[in-house]
């Protein structure tokens, strides 16, 4: 109940400030080339379990995992967390040095380094984990009871070498509304709670963003940078401060369209002038990670790109204001004949309104995400070890325990009263009667018997009140939902890729949305989580027919 009135009241707090939808984009004037011409690639590394390489989920089926964080020191160190094999990779000079083993995370999306010892942001488990370069475990820091996982943004590192957690605002308690804070780790580790309104880096200064509509903010700090557009602003970000003051923000530029498509860019800022902007390319993306950027101390801007083979990292070159080309226009022509095209190849002569109302499918979905139950060694019994895989968070699990959430399950429709075999009524009565609890082996092909959960359209289908299960092509076409273009979005809209991946819109974030979905990312269960709108390119906005 706490998630559901917290979610509700910002989407209240966020409408009067800003409308339904929040987007960011820029004006830069056309001219020349991009920049990504001058790009240079600093790391090449393989896909796989052995030493160097970063891997991926058994598939992206359900958003999938993969790297979420790294980051690039002053030395030309570059870091990536591996949140699949558990641990840190070290490279220099695109050669692998060494590794830290961390069987203790779950899910990181942020990584710092500072005075010799690294730091990691776990999102799914809410706590910050100190090591130092041998790998040692320092520190392992809880989030208060009274802050929220899927609200840590990221960690940065001040001019003092103190770490810092940027945190998102839940719009409660007596800080201000609209604006999101930092909290000092070292504190957080001794119970206390020191908080700095905004992004706090340099020389006391603080950069808050301020929204004025759906296309227009401003950064506000000892000089006031304003950021209009004639598209939607989808993500408006804070990336870094470097040691020479300059600020680097990102903007994704989206049209408004059902389907996710913007210009991505990254403009960087010395006081209110542009000193450079850089293209960020999105396509070929194997696995989409929610923040593909970094900023080193020294100002190099750098982006992780996961291909189906392969991994590398590439340093990012600016050009000037005055020389940058904007491919908005051609972004927002493709856009639109995908749209129609879209619409036309999914034009039925039937439809089959949603069973459920709004309201009781969101009280669906929040009773999932939030059901209580006990997990057992009976529910722990793999029916079929070539085909079934535990969900990493119960693989780890004391049993029995206490657990929160559905379980993932590839093929899986076992709800609050629905079931994928006639042998049980609902999840709770299969762990009742000792069925294996979840599988993630979403290579499978279908739905294995023996086990009971969720996969992501599992969730959505039962939620919604159907009576079987349907797939994300289902779910993506015109027979079950409608296109909605992102300015008319509402919550319990659906953003759906077919055959990939499709969850609940339940609010804004910093940078994308606010989720409920069944995922494979993290935590393999029925959650509420956040997404980057760069994280979502390609899929389709869509609500269900009969809203």
């Amino acid at each position: 109940m706490k998630n559901k009135i917290r979610i509700i009241c910002g989407l209240l707090v966020f409408t009067l400030l800003v409308s339904t939808t929040s987007w960011f984009t820029s004006n830069a004037s056309a001219v020349t080339s991009d920049s990504t011409s001058l790009d240079t690639v600093i790391l090449t590394t393989k896909i796989g379990n052995g030493k160097g390489e970063i891997n991926y989920s058994d598939s992206m089926q359900g958003g999938g995992e993969g790297p979420e964080a790294f980051t690039v020191t002053d030395d030309d160190t570059i870091y990536i967390v591996d949140n699949v094999n558990k641990r840190v990779n070290l490279y220099q000079d695109g050669k692998f040095i060494y590794d830290i083993d961390t069987p203790y995370i779950v899910y990181v999306r942020s990584i710092v380094v500072s005075q010799e010892m690294i730091f990691l942001m776990d999102y799914d488990a809410g706590k910050i984990y100190v090591i130092d370069m041998k790998g040692n475990l320092v520190q392992d820091i809880a989030l208060p009871d009274d802050m929220e996982s899927y609200l840590m943004q990221k960690l940065y590192v001040s001019e003092d070498g103190n770490v810092w957690l940027y945190y998102e605002n839940n719009y409660s308690g007596n800080i201000s509304k609209g604006i999101n804070y930092s909290y000092l780790v070292s504190d957080m580790a001794s119970g206390k709670k020191t908080c700095l309104e905004g992004f706090t880096k340099n020389k006391g200064n603080t950069y808050t963003v301020v929204m004025e509509g759906t296309n227009s903010a401003s950064i506000n700090s000892n000089s006031n940078i304003k950021l209009t557009t004639n598209e939607l602003l989808g993500n408006l970000q804070i990336l870094d401060v470097d040691n020479n003051d300059c600020l680097y923000v990102d903007l994704f530029e989206q049209i408004d369209t059902s389907i996710v498509f913007g210009e991505y860019t990254v403009r960087k800022y010395l006081g209110d002038k542009c000193l450079g902007i850089a293209s960020i390319d999105l396509e070929n993306y194997y696995f989409m990670p929610n923040n593909v950027l970094e900023i080193s101390e020294d100002g190099g801007l750098y982006q992780i790109k996961c291909f189906d083979d392969r991994i590398q990292v590439i340093r990012k070159d600016f050009v000037t204001f005055e020389n940058f080309k904007s491919n908005i226009s051609e972004i927002k022509k493709e856009a639109l004949e995908a749209d129609f095209i879209s619409s036309s190849s999914n034009a039925v002569a039937e439809t089959i309104n949603v069973p459920n109302t709004v309201n009781e499918t969101m009280d669906n979905a929040i009773d999932c995400c939030l059901l209580k139950w006990t997990y057992t060694a009976n529910n722990a019994k793999n029916p079929d070890s070539n085909n079934v895989t535990t969900p990493d968070y119960l693989a780890i699990a004391s049993k029995p325990s206490d657990q929160v959430g559905i379980p993932y399950c590839w093929g899986g429709f076992d709800g609050l009263d629905t079931h994928s075999s006639s042998s049980w009524t609902s999840f709770l009565d299969a762990m009742s009667k000792n069925i294996f609890a979840g599988n993630i082996k979403t290579s499978s092909g279908e739905w294995q018997g023996g086990t009971a959960g969720f996969d992501c359209s599992g969730f959505v289908s039962s939620t919604a009140g159907f009576t079987s299960k349907l797939s994300t092509t289902k779910l993506a076409s015109s027979t079950y939902t409608k296109s909605i273009s992102e300015s008319n979005r509402s919550i319990y809209d659906m953003y759906v890729k077919a055959g990939s991946h499709v969850l609940y819109y339940v609010g804004t974030s910093t940078n994308g949305i606010s989720s409920r979905e069944a995922t494979t990312s993290g935590d393999d269960k029925t959650k509420l989580y956040t997404r980057s709108m760069t994280a979502l390119s390609g899929y389709s906005l869509r609500r269900f027919n009969g809203w």
